[in-house]
């Protein structure tokens, strides 16, 4: 049965996750995350919701761990490379254990997010959410259920019913450039323009600068709308 937001796996395929929340355990969370003081904060917040939380900086090391077998779920926060994601998911979900995956990504590219669950993992929460929609999208997946964000959800539905870009404009653009003008052209800040074309968040303002003066528009808001323009 595939599962999409807001539904849950029938019990025959609920794992050892739904286990502990009908038993009354106390769910054990690995927590994988390299930034020392947001790992702290959301340790804090996890244990006030009623989780035991085991911190790890990296993915390496836990498996072998005694706390490998007691664990309900795994949270990896991921703000490095789309590659460093999937190899890093690949490899928590060939652990012998076969914890549930749930991803914090700084990454809202509906691509991204299909990418990771059709990998395996039942989870995908973005940094835009607050603390209490992660706690609630972990609970769901420990219920049984496969989180994915609602507005990845409608993104890719209004994918299907917009026109298909017309390449004609590309010529007067580099490939670099086109990249950085979809992303505008679709509300992303620059920080998340460079993480998902891998460059630096510099290298994407002085693409948007270059793109702004040919297209002679005055702002971000502009450039989209000239962008938008140019797809129709």
């Amino acid at each position: 049965m595939d599962i999409i937001a807001g539904m849950e796996l029938p019990r025959t395929m609920l794992g050892h996750a739904a286990l502990d929340v009908d038993s009354g355990l106390t769910p054990t969370i690995l927590l994988i995350d390299d930034r020392i003081l947001e790992r702290e904060c959301l340790i804090f917040r996890l244990n006030v919701a009623g989780f035991r939380v085991v911190a790890a900086a990296s993915a390496e090391g836990w498996r072998d761990s005694a706390e490998a077998g007691r664990l309900s779920l795994i949270l990896y926060v991921c703000d490095g490379l789309a590659e460093k994601r999937r190899r890093t998911v690949a490899g928590l979900l060939q652990a012998p254990h076969g914890h549930p995956v749930v991803v914090l990504s700084q990454s809202d590219a509906v691509a991204d997010v299909i990418e990771t669950i059709e990998c395996g993992a039942r989870g995908y929460i973005t940094t835009r959410a607050n603390v209490e929609h992660v706690i609630a999208a972990i609970r769901f997946v420990l219920a049984g259920g496969v989180f994915v964000p609602a507005s990845s959800v409608l993104a890719a539905r209004k994918a299907e019913t917009e026109p298909a870009v017309d390449p004609s404009w590309h010529g007067n653009f580099t490939a670099k450039q086109v990249a950085v003008i979809e992303g505008i052209r679709r509300g992303k800040p620059n920080k998340v323009i460079a993480y998902e074309l891998n460059m630096c968040e510099s290298t994407v303002k002085v693409h948007v600068r270059n793109v702004m003066k040919k297209l002679k528009a005055r702002n971000r808001t502009e450039l989209a709308f000239k962008a938008t323009e140019m797809t129709l």
